[in-house]
Order: structure tokens, then C-alpha cells, then sequence
């Protein structure tokens, strides 16, 4: 019995660009519309702006006491140095700024903090913002941490971003006015490349933070988190740093997770599950750098970013939650039968068609 053999025909380009010739074409038109037709991410936006200006308002109210020895006219020995850095106007208002005009400068910056907290016309509000918050740090930049830098570039991109579509004032007032908001196309393109370069600044910094630890002989061995955590500088609860300095597995495992998750951050994004684990990984470290180390505005500075990668489906999911928490704890006067506006199906189906990564 003879077998039959068929002929198989191996893949070649040829095929395959026949095949797929309107590949381009289509990848061109779902990047326009991707950019064009929707703002995405507006809760993640939201979250991030109520959050990082949280951490702003925080640390400027924290340094009151020494603002003006730190960042005003008692910062002049830093001449020398700030002339270096090259800050032009606005952002080197302050070089020779006398005490009346430097306290007036601070305390607008925490008015702007709270508007922008709140939401309250950002479009003017962010841009002046960064104008203010700049030039106190660029008084004296050797005592600015990562996330001094980091928050500074993101208000930059923020600029250009819709961050008052939800939990804002300006959203309040447009609701309660019952007017419509029109939407350009180009502003939304705009919004759009905004979270485009949150992102990648995001993923650039985890990415470039893994990849220089990693050269390190401490970080490759498994020991280099026991340092920071047991030194008299970031040890801020020797209990807690000798809890985890105590067994060299935690410390190994800790250490060798914080490099993992650096690098492999931005590959991870790709996919709804891997995200997910990057995101909880990332907050879970932010969380021991915040408690662990004493760097509280740092870490919650850097984890408001994060906040753009949560789908918007998420957030509503927590609002609801949140404010059904809210009326079971504070007993709210309303019938057991309302509703907030967050179980209004409008208002959920509107959340889930946002998108919420790039």
C-alpha cells in the first residue's frame, strides 16, 4: 500500500504580506482613532493628580519651619552652585528674592497645591503650579530626591492633560451648570500623548533604576536591601529593620523582587494579568520604602503615577465601594433604597468604555 504524500507549501513573506496587506493601513487608522476619538485613562488621571498633589501640599507644609532657611534668602551660599544649573525666568524667580516675597511665593505654591487637588480650573492652575513648585526646588537642588525630579517632569506632561473629567471641582461645576463639555479632537490627541509620556516615563525609570542595580555586586549577591534598611539614616523603626534584617532569605528575596520587578515593569504591560502583578508588586514596594526607609513623599509621589495603569472600570469599582463604606459607617440620612450617582448604570457603563493604558 503506497502512502499518499501531500505537497505542503512553506510560509513565505510572499504569502504572508498578501495575506495581511492592509496590515499598515490598519494599524495607521486604530493608532489615529486611539488617539483622536476618546480620552483615556481620565479616572487613572484624576487619581494621579489628587494623589501627587496630596504629596506636594504634604511636603510643603511639612517644611514650613525651615522654608525660608532651606529654599528663601537663607539658601545664598548655594549661589555659587545654582548659577551652574542654568534656571531662567521664571523658575529662577527666587535667587534674589527677599523674605516678604519669598513667603508670599510659598504659600501661593499651596494654594496651587490645593486647587489642583481639588480640581479647580487645572488647565490654568497646573502650568502655574509647576511654575511654583520649580522654583522653591531649584533654590537648593542637592537636598531634592527622585521624587522631587520625577513629579516635576510629570506636571510637565500633565499640562497637557484633561485631569479634571472626574472627581474634580470643575467637573462638579459643569454638572451642576447641566451644560455639555465639547471635546476637540486636537486637545484629546493631546491629552492622549500626555499619557503616553507618563507612561514611558514610568516605565524608563523602573526600567533604568533595575538595570543600574543590577550591575551591582551587592544586589546580584542578595544583600544589598540589608544596608539602607539597618543604617541610621532610612532605619526610621530599628524594630521593624531588625524584623527584616533578621532572616537573610527575607532580605535576599526582597532584594532580588525589587530588581525583577524594575526591569520587567514595562514588558509586563502588555497584558491585563502581568500588569496587574507589576502594579501590585511596584505599590507593595513603594509601601515598604514609605514605612521602612522614612520616604513617605517619595514613594507616594512615584506611586500616584502608577495610578494611570488602573483601568477605569477599577476605580469606579472602588468608588462605589468606598461610598457604600461611607453611608454604612456614617449612617447616612438617605433611605435604604437610594442610590449615589456611582450606581447609576449611565455612569458605570461610561467608566468601562474609558481606556485606561496606552
Amino acid at each position: 500500500m503506497e502512502l499518499r504524500q501531500e505537497a505542503t507549501t512553506a510560509p513565505s513573506i510572499r504569502t504572508w504580506v498578501s495575506k495581511n496587506r492592509n496590515f499598515v493601513p490598519n494599524a495607521l487608522n486604530w493608532t489615529y482613532r486611539w488617539f483622536s476619538e476618546t480620552r483615556h485613562a481620565p479616572y487613572g488621571l484624576a487619581v494621579m493628580r489628587i494623589a501627587s498633589g496630596l504629596f506636594i501640599l504634604g511636603w510643603l507644609l511639612a517644611n514650613i519651619p525651615v522654608a525660608a532657611k532651606v529654599w528663601g534668602p537663607g539658601s545664598a551660599y548655594l549661589e555659587p552652585y545654582r548659577s551652574v544649573l542654568g534656571y531662567q525666568w521664571p523658575l529662577d524667580i527666587l535667587r534674589d528674592a527677599g523674605l516678604g516675597f519669598f513667603i508670599a511665593w510659598y504659600v501661593v505654591a499651596i494654594l496651587l497645591a490645593i486647587a489642583f487637588v481639588v480640581g479647580w480650573r487645572t488647565r490654568i492652575i497646573t502650568p502655574l503650579f509647576f511654575i511654583f513648585y520649580t522654583a522653591i526646588n531649584a533654590q537648593n537642588t542637592p537636598i531634592s530626591d527622585g521624587g522631587n525630579y520625577f513629579i516635576r517632569i510629570m506636571l510637565i506632561y500633565l499640562i497637557f492633560a484633561d485631569l479634571s473629567k472626574y472627581w474634580s471641582v470643575d467637573s462638579w461645576l459643569l454638572k451642576r451648570s447641566g451644560k455639555t463639555r465639547k471635546e476637540f479632537e486636537a486637545v484629546t490627541v493631546l491629552h492622549n500623548l500626555s499619557l503616553c509620556l507618563v507612561v514611558a516615563q514610568l516605565c524608563l525609570v523602573y526600567l533604568e533604576a533595575g538595570l543600574y542595580k543590577v550591575q551591582g555586586k551587592l544586589w546580584q549577591n542578595g544583600t544589598a536591601m540589608y544596608y539602607p534598611v539597618s543604617s541610621e539614616a532610612y532605619g526610621v523603626f530599628p524594630w521593624l529593620s531588625e524584623l527584616i534584617t533578621a532572616n537573610s532569605w527575607v532580605v535576599a528575596l526582597i532584594t532580588y523582587v525589587t530588581v525583577i520587578a524594575q526591569i520587567a515593569f514595562p514588558f509586563m504591560l502588555f497584558h491585563k494579568i502581568s500588569r496587574r502583578i507589576a502594579l501590585v508588586t511596584i505599590l507593595g514596594m513603594h509601601i515598604g520604602i514609605a514605612v521602612v526607609m522614612g520616604l513617605p513623599f517619595f514613594s507616594g509621589i512615584m506611586a500616584s503615577a502608577d495610578a494611570v495603569l488602573v483601568s477605569s472600570a477599577t476605580w469606579v469599582t472602588i468608588q462605589i465601594w468606598l461610598a457604600g463604606l461611607w453611608r454604612k459607617v456614617f449612617h447616612s440620612r438617605k433611605s435604604p433604597d437610594a442610590k449615589s450617582d456611582a450606581d447609576e448604570p449611565e455612569f458605570i457603563e461610561e467608566a468601562e468604555k474609558a481606556s485606561s493604558t496606552v
